[in-house]
């Protein structure tokens, strides 16, 4: 039952918990920034034990069921859902001793497509990239697209389909005043575009943080790959969709396993945290790890125009 579920969630998890899970931006403390949107002053409060929180700036609040309901931008039945994938239900199960799993599939509230030549076209325009990414992203399924509340999207994600995120092509916010549409079914613990690497088993990998540094890190290895005194690039940009993951799944973890792994963290307090867990989480499994240092308050986005591709991408 829905009450019992909600029961189990505000006796077992914790605003602070569900933030992780849920993959949010920023880094949840007793008072920090609001994860719904981007804020120079604090303005959200965890209290009683992580039980309560209230987003100031909106004057919302309430538990931790809530806080997912706002979080993934549904309704009671979605966070259902939601919470079903994570922590099951209280009903034992009658027919067998084990529960059942249920497996993560994301939920779009639209038909997506690979997209053709207009809308490649139309991304590489928008978002000022090279259109042979566009157009390789799409290939290789990197890139989809759909139709969103009148507007054309975007969705980052790769051919295992466990992870993505959806922007408005023109960088416009969604009508929930987010950058990023919320999805359900989302695995947060797979890294988009490892995929890849099933076919490239010599290759090395750049890691970054978020959807735009990830399209970006492949527009600039692109452009890497195009330059005539390039033999060959053995470089695979992946990306964790959101700062504050920290979980790898396990089929990831076995792709990157002994590879040599270049981070690009974003240059502030939340990179500096996504650097230092990742590095020790990669070094466990065998992986070589080195740093790309941004200057302070600074992505790989913003600096696109500035950096050699050829820096990025050789050893």
């Amino acid at each position: 039952m829905i009450a019992d579920l909600f029961k189990q969630a505000r006796e077992t998890l914790t605003v602070f918990q569900a933030w992780e899970m849920l993959g949010l931006q920023g880094e949840a403390k007793a008072n920090c920034r609001s994860p719904f949107r981007d804020e120079k002053s604090p303005s959200f409060t965890i209290y009683e034990n992580g039980t309560k929180w209230k987003d100031h700036g909106e004057q919302i609040g309430g538990d931790v069921v809530e806080f997912i309901k706002h979080a993934i931008g549904g309704d009671h039945s979605d966070v259902r859902r939601w919470l079903q994938e994570r922590i099951g239900t209280l009903e034992a199960p009658r027919a067998s001793t084990k529960a059942p799993t249920v497996k993560k599939v994301i939920q779009y509230r639209s038909t997506i497509t690979e997209g053709t030549e207009r809308h490649w076209r139309a991304m590489a325009r928008a978002r000022n990239f090279n259109h042979v990414t566009v157009k390789f992203l799409a290939t290789f399924g990197l890139v989809k697209f759909m139709r969103y509340d009148g507007k054309n999207c975007f969705i980052v994600t790769d051919a295992t389909n466990r992870n993505a995120e959806i922007r408005n092509l023109d960088g416009t916010l969604f009508s929930n005043g987010k950058k990023a549409y919320p999805l359900i079914g989302v695995d947060k613990s797979w890294l988009i575009g490892a995929e890849l690497l099933n076919h490239s088993p010599d290759a090395n990998v750049l890691l970054m943080e978020g959807a735009t540094d990830f399209l970006t890190a492949w527009d600039l290895n692109v452009i890497f790959r195009q330059d005539k005194s390039v033999r060959e690039s053995k470089w695979l940009p992946v990306a964790l969709l959101g700062a504050t993951c920290k979980a790898l799944h396990p089929k990831c973890a076995a792709l990157l396993a002994g590879r040599h792994v270049r981070i690009v963290p974003d240059g502030d307090k939340s990179g500096d945290d996504m650097r230092d867990h990742w590095t020790a989480l990669l070094q466990g499994i065998g992986c070589s790890v080195d740093i790309v240092e941004l200057p302070r308050g600074k992505d790989l986005t913003d600096l696109r125009n500035e950096i050699k591709p050829i820096e990025l991408f050789t050893l």
